[in-house]
């Protein structure tokens, strides 16, 4: 093979060797390099077919589109001009899925649930994947490690950085479509929603301006100078702790996070604040999104939410701006948007603080309320997944399963059962309030203890903790302490029980019966 940017003629950085092409819509090609006018060939070529398209070089840049390919085809790509030639080999024709969100998508598969059983077992010559470069400015390093930066099939020696979510996502695509499956794996730990959107789109709405503006309050007059000497210092103090984790983990392989925070101390965090951080708004898609858009993708697969967890009132709007922003990336404005919503958490602090916040529980209202506004969404619910005092439950088995349900539902239109069963309408019948609830058809059943995951209230005042029992494929819920109940809410806390499941294993989402009461209450 030919490098990529051999002489004058090169291909954006995301195509090499390995790639996989989406199949059944025009798959475009771009790049730089050649003659002003002259002129670029693609060439796909498979052992029973040839597809061959021109284009022409202007501004030493080229573009084209291949026409739509069949999926499970294996051939190479050749892009060539009078003096250069480019080849792409094991190539091949699927689904291509972008991975995105914080440092719950980002968690890598050698590090989740039985990481390295997994990883050992994950050998499929048809999931494939890319990753992004993990840089929030396009610089020198940044393009050098881009030129180096290529498509890989999955397998122990090159999957322990994967997504752990987004390949147990593609391991069930995968196994019921019977198509190759891409991921191009674009995830960074403790972004905000706002670094994945440009300056552009983030004012166009109040929210928006708001992440700007704040984060540049934070920066001040310091200078980027001033910024990496204070990312020195930080990087110091995480390597100690980072150093402590690795030590703790030797002597005690499956000790818990619990444990760890305590004997080793939490992660230092928040980083701090500057111009090129990540963490800035918009600095991730100008340096990961515009990268990658637009080869041609299924879908887009997000896991985000904990860092704007303060902002929760924002967070339905921003969603609405984020997906509206990636698809107008991708110049397809109906591209499927699968998102995951948060799961319990609650860290020890908090715990004994004994004054719980419920942001989160804001959050979860606003992502599944985001997913009712906007077309071609699909929302997995894994609020059984979460784990105290730990904001990185490593079951991302569960998260890549339900979010292969809402893809083989929603996007391949498979006949299953795929969504969680979703507080519907309440009604009042003397001392109790029954509640009723869509996709329940398989029926509902309580597992574990009920105790203090469901309350009730009167018109007014505060809730108290609930009696509950399903009868008839409702949850009746009443309580001595609210004789005439007007109100509920089911795991309305940022961590907590979750018993209530429908009998196919899919836990109910969480859920309050007056979404216009105040967040405290």
């Amino acid at each position: 093979m030919i490098n990529k940017n051999h002489g004058k003629l090169s291909a954006a950085a995301i195509f090499s060797d390995n790639m996989v092409l989406q199949h059944g819509k025009p798959v475009p090609f771009w790049g730089t390099g050649g003659a002003e006018g002259s002129s670029v060939f693609i060439i796909w070529k498979t052992a029973s077919d040839t597809v061959k398209k021109e284009t022409t070089v202007r501004g030493a840049e080229w573009s084209l589109m291949l026409p739509p390919l069949s999926a499970g085809v294996s051939g190479e790509i050749i892009i060539k001009n009078e003096a250069d030639e480019i080849r792409f080999t094991n190539v091949i024709t699927g689904d291509v899925w972008f991975a995105g969100g914080q440092s719950n998508m980002e968690m890598e598969l050698v590090n989740c649930k039985n990481g390295q059983a997994e990883l050992a077992s994950c050998a499929n010559l048809n999931i494939r994947f890319y990753q992004v470069v993990k840089r929030a400015i396009v610089d020198d390093d940044y393009l050098r490690e881009e030129t180096e930066s290529c498509w890989k099939v999955c397998a122990p020696d090159t999957a322990a950085m994967l997504s752990a979510a987004a390949f147990f996502f593609a391991q069930k695509i995968n196994a019921e479509i019977k198509i190759p499956i891409g991921i191009i794996n674009c995830s960074w730990g403790g972004t905000s929603i706002s670094a994945w959107m440009s300056e552009q789109q983030l004012n166009k709405t109040t929210a928006g301006r708001r992440f700007i503006d704040d984060y540049a309050q934070k920066i001040g007059n310091k200078t980027d100078m001033q910024y990496n000497a204070e990312m020195e210092d930080y990087f110091e103090q995480w390597q100690k702790w980072d150093e402590r984790i690795r030590i703790r983990r030797e002597k005690e392989p499956d000790v818990s996070w619990e444990v760890l925070n305590r004997e080793c101390g939490e992660c230092p965090w928040p980083q701090p604040a500057g111009r090129t951080s990540p963490y800035c708004p918009a600095n991730l898609h100008t340096a990961r999104i515009k990268r990658t858009a637009p080869f041609a993708i299924k879908g887009f697969i997000y896991y985000q939410g904990e860092e704007d967890d303060l902002r929760a009132v924002d967070y339905r709007e921003m969603m609405y701006y984020l997906i509206e922003q990636w698809r107008n990336d991708w110049n397809d404005n109906s591209l499927p948007f699968l998102f995951v919503q948060l799961p319990m958490f609650a860290s020890r602090q908090e715990a004994e603080s004994g004054n719980p916040q419920r942001h989160w529980c804001l959050i979860r209202e606003n992502q599944y309320l985001a997913s009712l506004d906007i077309a071609n969404t699909g929302l997995a619910v894994i609020i059984d997944c979460g784990e105290f005092d730990n904001i990185h439950p490593f079951d991302k088995q569960t998260v890549g399963f339900r979010l292969a349900l809402q893809a083989l539902k929603k996007v391949y239109g498979a006949d299953i059962n795929a969504d969680a069963p979703v507080f519907s309408w309440a009604e009042e019948k003397g001392s109790a309030l029954h509640l009723h609830f869509d996709n329940a058809q398989s029926g509902l059943e309580f597992r574990g203890d009920i105790a203090k995951s469901f309350e009730v209230a009167g018109d007014q005042g505060e809730y108290y903790p609930a009696r509950a029992e399903i009868k008839d494929g409702s949850v009746i819920v009443s309580s001595d302490m609210a004789l005439s109940p007007k109100r509920a809410r089911y795991a309305w806390v940022k961590y907590g029980p979750t018993p209530l499941y429908a009998k196919n294993g899919l836990a109910a989402m969480p859920f309050r019966t007056n979404r216009n009461e105040p967040i405290d209450c």
